[in-house]
């Protein structure tokens, strides 16, 4: 089937530079190439990220990507009102001559010499690189090439400038192999979290933690999951309707590395509430942390333990525990003592 303009939209028409075509089109992503349509339709006049996201339905940060990549590529430039600030260094003030001209000014001590250290990049943001240098990289490369193609798949869409930017610095900066980033790509989009920023936090972990192999890389990921799955069980646990806070994640975690079972601490759980106390963390650590000491890691044996003690609620007053077994020993002492009085 073939396609041909219609007349009748030649009505009102602006230019696009060829350039963006020739050379620009398939490096540039959907969202850059509305922003840029609409940028040309309405030429002459400041838009604001505010007003491009209400007309086209693109996010803030679609928006910034597509300014950046247009930018790069010198088919558009900021506004005066739009630039960045740049920041001067403030001028010395010239010395003036003393007022007694036989007075000499005090030697200056020399300014002590500090080695500054490198600064260590964790996120891709002040990594700068050109679409026509990515397309280089794209042409002279065979994996960085397939790293392109095949991240498309693993995230389910077309990557704009922005990621494919972070791919860069994945690579080139952290050093991590492109299989390596395919199966951390794989795995974000698997749990719903394809964010250049959560991406490039667990980027950074593996690359501290030398996790650069396939194998690495897939226990990693089991224990990823793992800790997702006992995250979750914890939240039920807990009643929590949100993300667990940090220092509620730290005590997962370690109750995970621990080997305590999600059922072993659903009896802290309930050991706390019969006790009367706020279900807290901390509290129930501290259940846990007391059985462990004794051997305790199964509910059967933290219930065997618990065997004898009855717990008894008292109307405006603390849950109270007695030892049934104490208290037969105290009532027979007194049942004879109350004998021989009579």
């Amino acid at each position: 089937m073939n396609y041909c303009l219609n007349a009748g939209c030649w009505e009102t028409v602006f230019a696009v530079p060829g350039a963006v075509v020739d050379k620009y089109i398939k490096l540039a992503s959907g969202s850059a190439v509305k922003v840029l349509l609409y940028i040309l339709r309405n030429n002459g006049r400041e838009v604001s990220c505010q007003e491009i996201s209400s007309a086209l339905s693109i996010s803030e940060d679609d928006i910034k990507d597509a300014f950046n990549f247009w930018e790069e590529v010198n088919i558009i430039s900021r506004s005066a009102s739009l630039a960045p600030v740049t920041n001067t260094v403030p001028k010395v003030p010239e010395e003036k001559a003393p007022a007694n001209a036989s007075e000499k000014p005090a030697p200056k001590e020399a300014p002590v010499k500090t080695e500054s250290l490198p600064t260590v990049q964790n996120s891709s943001s002040s990594f700068q690189i050109t679409p026509k240098e990515v397309e280089r990289l794209r042409e002279s490369s065979k994996e960085m090439k397939a790293l392109f193609d095949m991240a498309q798949q693993a995230l389910g869409n077309v990557i704009n400038h922005t990621t494919t930017r972070s791919l860069v610095w994945l690579h080139e900066y952290l050093g991590l192999k492109a299989d390596v980033i395919l199966m951390l790509l794989s795995y974000c989009a698997s749990i719903g979290k394809t964010h250049t920023a959560y991406i490039e936090a667990i980027a950074v972990n593996w690359s501290q933690n030398n996790i650069n192999t396939l194998s690495k890389a897939q226990d990693e990921i089991e224990r990823l999951n793992k800790s997702n799955t006992f995250s979750s069980k914890m939240s039920a646990a807990f009643g929590l309707k949100r993300q667990p806070t940090p220092n509620q994640q730290k005590f997962f975690d370690e109750w995970l590395l621990k080997g305590y079972s999600a059922d072993l601490i659903s009896c802290a759980c309930e050991r706390t509430m019969d006790l009367g106390k706020t279900l807290t963390v901390n509290y129930v650590n501290g259940i846990l942390e007391n059985w462990n000491k004794k051997g305790i890691l199964t509910r059967e044996q933290a219930e065997a333990e618990n065997k004898g003690k009855q717990y008894v609620r008292t109307a405006g007053r603390k849950d109270q525990s007695y030892d049934i077994n104490e208290f037969e020993s105290f009532a027979v002492t007194f049942s004879k003592n109350t004998k021989k009085e009579i």
